[in-house]
């Protein structure tokens, strides 16, 4: 069993779930779907997933998976077999899996958390019609945004302090990094402002117009080749409506500004499902920001963890 172990990052996002493995040639493989789902497998398509007499479409419908606690995920099972199945196929299965938690709360419940994924054992379902078996040796619990950290080194300035900004759909972690022989982090912390209330400006906007839409068509929408969204008054470009929402993105600068002191002073780096759409939504506005890769923007925490599993 030992040579067919494969490991595998798994970051588990209010507004996507991105996952990250090894192929037989070594190279990273990844994989991302949305944080939603629905019981109607008979009218919706997308990835549907059996496990434990329950039947859903991971990846589309109207409900969100909710990480008010992340300890608590929903449906916990059929998304391991959904991201399994993703990078690998049907089959059975051996994985070490690496997985986070936010920084405010890493210390007090990884444990209790890697014990609960850990207590899965053999995860066994049924993927678009196709047999599934995951069988979990190991779990890594990890703190989300520092486990970025590894593959962001080089876009680090060594002589000056870093915010790495991880920009969810609830909430915005941030962490304070600095050289001392070795990165370090010197301080952390969580706004509760972050892109679902971008999204609901947009929301607001639209009902404006005479239509009334939620905020995962929002999300699904900007995350599509054709971001537009009709009204009563013509197309409505998600894309160009993002600075519509300038005021939460300063409203995000400022709460952490509150916990870290003037941001200026610091480098910053935005990661996360909601990087790209606050860097269109100040549009170069933001001092000392580091220009990143969008892949790295949206994986950083997915493979963090599947380097140190």
């Amino acid at each position: 069993m030992a040579n067919n172990v494969k490991n595998l990052g798994l970051d588990m996002g209010n507004s996507t779930i991105c996952v990250a493995g090894i192929n037989d040639k070594g190279e990273i493989i990844k994989a991302y779907t949305n944080s939603v789902y629905s019981m109607d497998t008979a009218l919706i398509s997308g990835d549907i997933i059996e496990c434990k007499g329950v039947k859903l479409a991971l990846g589309v419908g109207q409900t969100t998976l909710s990480n008010v606690d992340k300890t608590n995920r929903e449906y916990i099972e059929q998304q391991i077999l959904w991201a399994v199945h993703s990078l690998y196929g049907s089959g059975t299965y051996y994985i070490n899996l690496g997985v986070g938690l936010p920084i405010s709360i890493y210390k007090a419940k990884k444990e209790e958390f890697r014990e609960k994924i850990k207590a899965l054992g053999t995860i066994e379902g049924v993927v678009n019609g196709k047999e599934i078996s995951v069988n979990l040796v190991d779990v890594k619990v990890q703190a989300e945004g520092y486990a970025a950290l590894r593959i962001l080194t080089n876009y680090i300035d060594k002589d000056n302090t870093t915010l790495i900004i991880d920009i969810g759909m609830k909430t915005t972690d941030v962490i304070l990094i600095e050289w001392n022989g070795k990165f370090i982090i010197s301080n952390y912390g969580t706004t509760n402002i972050a892109l679902y209330d971008m999204y609901k400006v947009l929301q607001d906007k639209i009902a404006s117009e005479g239509v009334e839409v939620t905020i995962e068509q929002i999300d699904k929408k900007l995350q599509s080749n054709k971001p537009i969204i009709r009204t009563e008054k013509g197309d409505f470009n998600l894309v160009e409506h993002l600075s519509d929402a300038l005021h939460v993105c300063r409203d995000i600068m400022k709460d952490i500004e509150n916990k870290f002191g003037k941001t200026i002073l610091h480098d910053k780096i935005f990661v996360g499902g909601g990087a790209e759409k606050f860097l269109g939504a100040v549009e170069g506005k933001v001092k000392n920001n580091v220009e990143v890769e969008k892949e790295l923007r949206w994986y950083g925490n997915a493979v963090g963890y599947l380097w140190n599993t």
